[in-house]
């Protein structure tokens, strides 16, 4: 779809973004039905709602945003994505938005305002059906045009920079929606390998070989079971002259079977989503290649299929991470974490600013967050309170839990320094993420846990399409956009 900013006066249609109590801009014919209709309550302007108008040639729409004090950036979104979705499924080429004084005044500022009508418009089209067969009369809309009302360098701004984190998001849902055996670790790499080369990234992908010799046992446990050889993706974008380094860490498992310890049938074609956190983050490197922020930004990604076999790694099986520690593997279904460890050890290597990962890695998060906010921990407040404002502003929220060291102690092994399961089953998450921390070093550390989040059971406004949604693109997309260096540490007196 082919974004721009002008004139809509043209258009198929012309959505127009109306609070409750508002009277829209409209020509006297399209006003005149909208009165009678309001007059019928028909429409109201409550959130949520639309009414479509048609009078002479083309039609308008009238997009609901509730009330002005109860206004928030998502409600554009869901508006915003309704309109295109109107103009897909009514077959139309072109859909003009209507400028807003008030909504971007509300969003403080026309880029803010364009920024979240490109997102809903953007993630509202996306679609994964290269499986499907195609329907000939099915049409897509080609051109949506935001009017300036003035302000064009704003908006033009806005929508440059949510075309690129909506592009990357798209690239994230292909990758996480691609079906296991299409979607092996090194049919992954392949695709990320194209896409580092189109986007000006540095790619490296090392074998299981190479990792040996780094000592990646805990990682290289996981895909022994499976005849798919993993891959460790690293990817790098690194401007001339960066303002700060981060790196990306993202849990990669391609197809989950629980292994050894298998999981039940239900629901488990949904284990191919095991992928998203590494999903998410080179969707975060590919943002930030297209937007040329200037600071460097390393995806660390190890891709791996966890299978049972003759050869997997079973219950009570003791591995060791490449920093030494040693993991009793008390249940082969807890292995996003395995992997992580020595992800986590590597990213260390690069003595970054911080390091944050992403990765679906406990069904505790969902039951204590529901799919509404990924569990946030860390072992710095500064860094979960930019993770959470990021997410606050693309709606990618983040929820934060405590990190204390009682929990770490569940973690402790009997005939290991670490198993990987506390075995009592309370608070999985927490206790997962106080597992990680035995691997994040002294760099500013963060852990994202998006299982809750990652993937839409059901429609929703602007993922009409069930699957994977991209969770963690935008809001890192969004973090590294507003990149501070860290506050400097106070000196011991």
């Amino acid at each position: 779809m082919y974004i721009s900013c002008g004139s809509v006066g043209d258009f198929d249609i012309v959505a127009h973004f109306v609070f409750e109590g508002e009277k829209p801009k409209l020509a006297p014919a399209e006003m005149k039905i909208a009165d009678a209709a309001m007059g019928r309550k028909e429409f109201e302007g409550k959130a949520g709602t639309s009414l479509v108008i048609r009078a002479g040639r083309g039609a308008s729409v009238l997009l609901g945003l509730g009330k002005e004090g109860e206004f928030e950036l998502d409600i554009l979104r869901q508006a915003s994505a309704r309109a295109a979705l109107f103009g897909r499924e009514t077959k139309l080429k072109f859909v003009g938005m209507a400028f807003s004084a008030q909504a971007a005044k509300l969003c403080n500022g026309a880029r803010a305002y364009a920024e979240a009508i490109c997102e809903g418009a953007y993630l509202s089209l996306y679609k994964f059906d290269k499986y499907k067969a195609k329907d000939s009369g099915e049409k897509d809309l080609e051109a949506l045009v935001l009017q300036v009302d003035g302000r064009k360098e704003e908006i033009r701004q806005g929508m440059e920079y949510a075309k690129a984190v909506c592009e990357a998001s798209a690239f994230a849902r292909d990758i996480a929606n691609e079906s296991g055996d299409a979607g092996s670790p090194g049919a992954i790499a392949e695709k990320v390998r194209k896409m580092a080369g189109k986007n000006k990234l540095k790619f490296a992908c090392l074998s299981a070989k190479e990792c040996g010799k780094l000592g990646m046992e805990a990682y290289l446990s996981v895909s022994a079971g499976s005849d798919k050889e993993p891959k460790f993706v690293v990817l790098r974008h690194k401007p001339s002259k960066p303002r700060g380094k981060v790196c990306l860490v993202g849990k990669g498992v391609t197809f989950d079977s629980g292994g050894i310890s298998i999981k039940t049938g239900k629901d488990m074609d949904k284990m191919k989503h095991d992928k998203c956190g590494a999903a998410a983050v080179f969707g975060a490197l590919m943002a930030a290649a297209k937007l040329k922020l200037p600071i460097e930004v390393v995806g660390i990604v190890p891709l791996v299929e966890n299978m049972p076999s003759g050869s997997a790694v079973k219950p009570g099986d003791i591995v060791r991470a490449s920093n030494g520690t040693t993991i009793e593997v008390q249940n082969t279904d807890a292995e996003g974490r395995l992997i992580l460890a020595d992800a986590l050890v590597f990213a260390q290597k690069e003595k970054p600013d911080a390091i944050i990962d992403l990765a679906t890695l406990t069904g505790a998060t969902s039951i204590a967050l529901g799919s509404q906010a990924a569990a946030l921990l860390g072992n710095t407040q500064w860094l979960n309170i930019r993770i959470l404002d990021a997410g606050n502003s693309v709606h990618e929220r983040v929820w934060e839990l405590p990190l204390w060291k009682e929990y770490g102690e569940q973690m402790k092994g009997e005939f290991s320094d670490l198993k990987n399961i506390s075995g009592d089953g309370e608070a999985g998450a927490i206790t997962a993420a106080s597992f990680l921390s035995n691997f994040s070093g002294v760099a500013p550390w963060a852990h994202i846990d998006i299982a809750g989040t990652a993937y839409s059971y059901k429609p929703k406004a602007y993922f009409p399409q069930v699957g994977a949604n991209g969770f963690g693109v935008r809001l890192l997309a969004k973090l590294l956009a507003e990149w501070e260096k860290p506050p400097a540490k106070k000196k011991k007196k």
